[in-house]
């Protein structure tokens, strides 16, 4: 997608989708891979009530029908409507196609004005070729597929005429429905590693800020257990003691297993990062090889991964630089954009999905996650960590003052009613 601008919308996807159908001047080509939801079938009438000419591709199933949804009133207010008839190829993803340039994708359908936590998003993609080849799928899927098939108009049989046909449902996946999910799953993988980028920001700058305070209070409160165990005795105190040793080992060895931070950059060079690594994602995904060659894609991807979520620009470029100075060392990947073409479109278009599936319940956990919620209520990171500093303060001297002068146990330090994410 290198001569296109695309992004990924979340929160926004209904307002993305209504300043897009909004602004639109002349034609709205838009087919559905599912029943219409309330929230996008009032943005297409909005479409006709401004005299835009809109074409649809609906489902004709009885299960894809979606109650309160007329689509007669789009016809009368004069949009083209295509009913897919009994036994036709199902979308693989929803598509709109906007003034001929402008093309969204994904879960249309189903779109929402409050977004749902296990959305994968919706894609906006700004490529006039891409826009052509969908819109002459969609002709062709309507013109072959549709009901009352001899009313199609003559020019939307021109239009298909020059694409492929599909003759069985089951393995209908043209390159342009392929090449939407290809998009949106690299889409989705790029958001992914943003997020992680930010969550390991996130916790260099914690570390940076609080780290040796967390281990003191974890240290302390080793101590003071194990110290409370050996006056006591009990099973109770020696299962505390023996999770507070736990947690003081678990948290030093992740400590001494981080390597350094990368150097902080600049803007330029950040967006600079970000476009090189959606360049390599789309060399070096594993789906995107055959199966010889898997191994060899995935360490490279996951070198790509590690680089970026750590903010690494300069093992980023090495390695770009790695592939295009040894290319004998990357064989099987010379022939990486080609060889998912190898397979049949219906398993090249199911491990697309599947793919995309996978992306969205790793981002549903990541949203669901406690540090994710931090995040997302705390913009101000010097607060937090003062916050938590604070806090950590006030425990290691509960826990020093606990062990004594002698060593010996005091009461043990009943925890804040709010307990810290950093904290103990």
């Amino acid at each position: 997608m290198t001569d296109a601008s695309d992004s990924l919308h979340f929160a926004d996807a209904h307002a993305m989708v209504a300043q897009q159908l909004g602004s639109a001047r002349a034609q709205v080509l838009c087919a559905l891979a599912g029943p219409c939801g309330r929230p996008l079938f009032e943005l297409l009438l909005g479409c006709c009530r401004k005299g835009v000419a809109l074409t649809l591709v609906v489902s004709g199933a009885p299960q894809d029908q979606a109650p309160g949804i007329a689509w007669e009133r789009l016809g009368a207010m004069g949009a083209t409507l295509h009913r897919l008839r009994a036994g036709a190829p199902r979308l693989h993803t929803s598509v709109c196609v906007v003034d001929g340039h402008t093309v969204l994708s994904g879960d249309l359908a189903r779109l929402q004005v409050l977004p749902e936590a296990q959305s994968a998003g919706l894609l906006l993609q700004t490529k006039a070729t891409l826009a052509d080849d969908c819109a002459r799928g969609l002709s062709q899927l309507a013109v072959e597929h549709a009901q009352a098939q001899d009313a199609a108009p003559d020019a939307l049989r021109a239009e298909a005429s020059a694409l492929t046909t599909f003759n069985d449902p089951q393995q209908w996946a043209p390159p342009w429905q392929t090449a939407l999910l290809q998009a949106h799953a690299l889409a989705l993988q790029a958001d992914l590693a943003e997020m992680h980028r930010t969550l390991n920001a996130f916790d260099q700058a914690q570390d940076a800020a609080i780290g040796p305070l967390l281990r003191d209070c974890l240290d302390a409160k080793r101590q003071h257990l194990q110290a409370l165990h050996a006056q006591s005795g009990s099973e109770e105190t020696r299962s505390q003691a023996e999770q507070a040793q736990d947690q003081f080992e678990r948290y030093t060895q992740a400590q001494d297993g981080k390597a350094a931070p990368a150097p902080a950059l600049e803007p330029q060079a950040q967006a600079q990062m970000k476009q090189l690594y959606r360049k390599l994602a789309m060399r070096l995904h594993p789906d995107r090889v055959e199966e010889d060659d898997k191994s060899e894609a995935q360490a490279l991807f996951q070198r790509l991964q590690a680089s970026y979520e750590h903010n690494d620009f300069a093992a980023l470029q090495a390695l770009a630089h790695e592939l295009q100075q040894a290319p004998q060392a990357s064989a099987a990947l010379a022939g990486a954009s080609t060889a998912a073409t190898r397979r049949s479109p219906a398993q090249q278009a199911a491990a697309l999905k599947e793919r995309l599936a996978q992306h969205q319940r790793e981002r549903a956990g990541i949203l669901r996650s406690a540090t994710w919620q931090t995040l997302s209520t705390q913009s101000n990171w010097t607060v937090w960590f003062n916050q938590q500093a604070s806090y950590l303060h006030s425990e290691l001297q509960r826990y020093t003052q606990a062990l004594g002068a002698s060593g010996k146990p005091q009461a043990h330090p009943k925890p804040d009613g709010a307990a810290a994410t950093a904290a103990p």
